[in-house]
């Protein structure tokens, strides 16, 4: 099953936080600590951090499907049935076809410097040319810009370092795993209108993937639409801006609580 971490004080109601790629689930160490009095689960992707490798949990083709299905399983293994549900990035898109799949379980949905969106032919090849740079044993390579390039105006050298250090660690095969799964995911737009509850769109404004323009497209297809955008973050907010994505979740935890009490 995939590994896991949870914190805070068990209720009926957790936040469910899905991390960014190339990444694990300790990407959000920082937020989690700013929020000590929420319950907190973690999970790692498969092929990242002490998770199994993806090839473990289905046979046949990398699909984003088979993440979604093995993060139900450690839910319901855990016993949860309804939750707030945040992903950044890759785990945006996680959440948003977590979403599609069992609305039901999803009281408030956080989309956080994502494209939720199917990959255009353009995308789709720069996925597999990374998968297959990981398969040559050169994910780290693939990814060591990153640390420049995705990241925003106010982003310090100590948080470029503690990212390119996590870089280098990075699981190979899963990297190649989940890009081909994301190169092959389907368009997830209409998860945004399948639930009732609030739907967060959080941006770093310097984040060269996710405009606000493509959020509030989606936030159309949106009963309770929010937008917050961060100033000075790039593409990893919880390492950028860790208080201010804190206090984003923290109030998302809150609407969502309120609208599942009615």
């Amino acid at each position: 099953m995939l590994s896991y971490i949870r914190t805070g004080p068990t209720t009926d109601l957790p936040l469910v936080l899905l991390h960014a790629l190339p990444l694990d689930s300790t990407m959000w160490d920082q937020v989690r600590e700013l929020l000590p009095d929420r319950d907190i689960i973690t999970v790692d992707a498969p092929g990242f951090g002490k998770s199994p490798r993806g090839e473990e949990f289905a046979e046949g083709d990398p699909a984003i499907s088979t993440y979604v299905e093995a993060l139900k399983a450690r839910l319901d293994d855990l016993g949860v049935t309804r939750m707030g549900l945040a992903g950044l990035s890759m785990g945006g898109s996680v959440a948003a076809q977590f979403t599609a799949a069992y609305p039901q379980m999803v009281a408030g949905l956080a989309l956080i410097d994502t494209n939720i969106t199917a990959d255009d032919p353009d995308r789709q090849a720069f996925r597999r040319n990374m998968a297959e740079r990981a398969d040559a044993g050169e994910g780290y390579s693939a990814v060591e810009n990153w640390t420049t390039i995705m990241v925003g105006s106010e982003c310090t050298d100590e948080v470029r370092a503690s990212l390119d250090a996590r870089f280098k660690v990075l699981r190979n095969d899963g990297l190649a795993w989940i890009q081909r799964a994301l190169a092959d995911r389907p368009d997830s737009s209409a998860a945004v209108g399948m639930i009732d509850g609030p739907v967060f769109f959080v941006r770093g404004m310097d984040d060269p993937t996710a405009s606000l323009e493509s959020y509030q497209e989606l936030g159309a297809r949106c009963r309770n639409p929010y937008y917050v955008e961060i100033p000075g973050a790039g593409h990893f907010t919880a390492d950028e801006k860790p208080v201010e994505l804190a206090r984003a979740l923290d109030v998302f935890a809150h609407a969502t609580a309120l609208y599942a009490r009615g």
